[in-house]
């Protein structure tokens, strides 16, 4: 007989599921809960983004006073302080949070910001001095991603950012001149922009896409999703996406989108692959943080602003948290969502076999 002790190191979760276990909500203009209240964020195209990512360039940095190709203003602000455990709750235990229930309203005062009710894991003595406490799923971040810069470049309609609302969006702000609608007497169109594929393009590549085959066991027939006549993929996973970003997508595009819109992209590849490689080094962690700042800046001087969604920023703080973690394959949720397929799959068979044995 012998006393066992347990410590919770982190969480592991997607990121509406960091609201509940962080304390932090994860939607609205404050949904980064690194950067918090201090994060960049507007109405631009319809919906909530976010932007800034030049805080994180050197002070004196030659696109800190580029405006025109950014969102119209130069940067001068450093990047967003790093948040202790101990304000945090210090910060928790001064508001007034409501008790729970059903029938007790959920509209948070404007001082509370994006904090919602006290998690219970500051119960435990030790939960301050953690860092990191709760893991950005790289998982559903490189999945999201993927949808995002795919539906764009592709020009997917219901999955790319450049819609019309986004194009009047930087017309309205002055930006991006060769972005505007086309005005022809009382009519507007959009017409394709130069980070999309023109149609045989687009065809190429997903005829390239369909021709790939994969070793048994490394990942699935991407093939099947493919819809060359629609234009589209429909059905794939998040390790589909996986595989996609880092070995099909760089090459795939090479040839079929124009050098500035190529090289941050495979750039961006590179970074899904070297952050997800079984053994990390601190010095290619240091390169990957500075590299991703370089993809997402270019990335603002590609796309409109629409493109920058939650899991576009949160990117940033990925190589932050390998360095204090350690390897990613430890920490996201490929091995928890199998192990949740797997349950779900028996309780099909024992629910089948007690279904025969009743008849």
């Amino acid at each position: 007989m012998f006393t066992l002790w347990a410590a919770d190191m982190w969480t592991v979760n997607d990121f509406p599921s960091y609201a509940m276990v962080s304390g932090w909500s994860t939607k609205g203009y404050m949904a980064c809960p690194v950067c918090k209240e201090d994060v960049t964020s507007g109405w631009h195209g319809g919906k909530v983004c976010y932007l800034g990512h030049r805080r994180w360039l050197p002070w004196d940095h030659e696109w800190r006073e580029k405006y025109k190709e950014f969102n119209g203003n130069t940067e001068r602000r450093l990047r967003p302080r790093e948040w202790s455990g101990d304000e945090i709750l210090e910060r928790l235990n001064r508001l007034d949070f409501a008790p729970f229930g059903k029938t007790v309203s959920r509209t948070r005062p404007s001082t509370h910001m994006n904090w919602t009710p006290k998690p219970m894991f500051f119960e435990l003595p030790y939960w301050l001095k953690l860092k990191p406490r709760h893991n950005l799923d790289v998982m559903h971040v490189e999945k999201n991603v993927f949808d995002t810069l795919v539906g764009t470049i592709l020009d997917i309609e219901g999955k790319t950012k450049d819609t019309i609302k986004a194009r009047l969006n930087l017309e309205r702000m002055g930006i991006r001149r060769g972005l505007w609608m086309n005005r022809d007497s009382d009519k507007a169109r959009r017409d394709l922009a130069f980070f999309s594929m023109k149609p045989n393009d687009k065809e190429e590549f997903l005829k390239f896409v369909s021709s790939v085959k994969f070793p048994d066991g490394y990942a699935s027939n991407i093939a099947r999703c493919v819809n060359v006549g629609g234009g589209k993929f429909t059905g794939l996973k998040s390790h589909d996406c996986h595989v996609f970003m880092q070995h099909l997508l760089p090459m795939g595009i090479r040839y079929l989108l124009p050098e500035d819109v190529v090289k941050p992209i495979m750039l961006l590849s590179r970074f899904f692959s070297q952050l997800t490689a079984k053994t990390l080094r601190k010095t290619d962690m240091f390169q990957l943080r500075h590299d991703i700042v370089q993809v997402l800046c270019k990335f603002e001087m590609i796309f409109p602003l629409a493109f920058f969604t939650s899991m576009m920023h949160v990117m940033l703080h990925l190589p932050e948290e390998a360095l204090l973690a350690g390897p990613v394959n430890y920490r996201w949720m490929y091995p928890i969502e199998m192990y949740i397929i797997l349950i779900a799959c028996v309780c099909i068979i024992i629910t089948g076999l007690l279904s025969v044995e009743c008849i």
